[in-house]
């Protein structure tokens, strides 16, 4: 399949369902139909692609189009497909990281070739979605499917100046975990370190403006050096007087961070072995999460 042969539409016009189609038609990608609960939101994306046009149904797009890309909340897509008449050989894919093609099955019992395509990045804090394009330089796209599809959604990766991987369909819970342990739940252990800053009475934007340049810092080593490179602090050092402070002094001011910081030391063991600390400095810091975890 060549892109030029295809007529593509969009179901869903969020954060992706914005960005994602003005990054293909910018790659010479016919976006030809766009649907949205929100007329306004599929009228908004239409009038940034030329030849586009607003639908006013699901079905309406179907009909118009070789090509359905899903984007609507993970939630949904299983009762949008089945919603769905769908015509032999018509391209559906969704945009789901933790499933595969089976959100898709009522259109495959129809004939449809189906198909799921997941970029590893987040599109959130986007002003412009036409940034979504810069966005997706590097970025790894988990895909799947049946007939044309596989070939032809590699070939959209690498348009996007991504790269293409194949996940098992076993395994996408677990890529997705992964996704969600870099991105979110990111989010949520810097969150518990601006606490930590909030607590000594700076404000949660001095706290960010503090904690931005050491974890870009920490992530620019992972990347030049890895993992174990990249790993500083007291555990790693296997300091137990350190961690003992830092547990003695959450337990008395946030011990909620308390099993967050025992859980994430514990994780940090094994890249500390990595880097020489002992047994007795491993059992040591065990020994003091077990103790402060156990009484928080």
């Amino acid at each position: 399949m060549i892109k030029n042969d295809l007529s593509i539409g969009f179901i869903g016009v969020g954060v992706l369902g914005k960005g994602l189609p003005l990054a293909l038609a910018a790659q010479g990608y016919r976006v030809v139909a766009a649907y949205s609960r929100r007329l306004s939101s599929a009228q908004w994306l239409a009038s940034r692609i030329p030849g586009c046009a607003a639908v006013e149904s699901a079905q309406e797009l179907a009909d118009s189009v070789d090509l359905v890309f899903i984007t609507t909340p993970d939630s949904v897509i299983r009762d949008v497909a089945a919603a769905l008449r769908w015509r032999p050989n018509q391209g559906a894919i969704h945009c789901c990281g933790a499933a595969s093609t089976e959100l898709l099955e009522s259109a495959a019992d129809q004939g449809a070739v189906t198909g799921a395509f997941h970029p590893f990045q987040t599109f959130a804090g986007l002003d412009d979605p036409k940034d979504a394009l810069a966005r997706m330089d590097g970025v790894r796209f988990a895909i799947s499917g049946h007939g044309w599809l596989p070939d032809y959604l590699a070939q959209v990766a690498r348009d996007l100046g991504g790269q293409p991987v194949s996940i098992a369909d076993a395994d996408r819970p677990l890529y997705h975990a992964a996704a969600v342990l870099a991105c979110g739940h990111l989010v949520a252990l810097l969150h518990g370190a601006v606490d930590l800053w909030q607590s000594m009475g700076f404000t949660a934007e001095e706290a960010v403006d503090a904690l931005y340049p050491l974890t870009r810092a920490t992530l620019d080593n992972i990347k030049n050096e890895g993992l174990a490179a990249a790993a500083t602090g007291p555990v790693v050092r296997g300091d137990a007087v350190t961690v003992r402070s830092h547990l003695e002094a959450l337990f008395q001011r946030l011990p909620e961070l308390v099993p967050v910081y025992g859980t994430l030391a514990r994780a940090s063991l094994p890249l500390a072995v990595r880097k020489g600390i002992g047994p007795d400095q491993v059992t040591a810091i065990e020994e003091l999460v077990d103790h402060y975890v156990g009484s928080e």
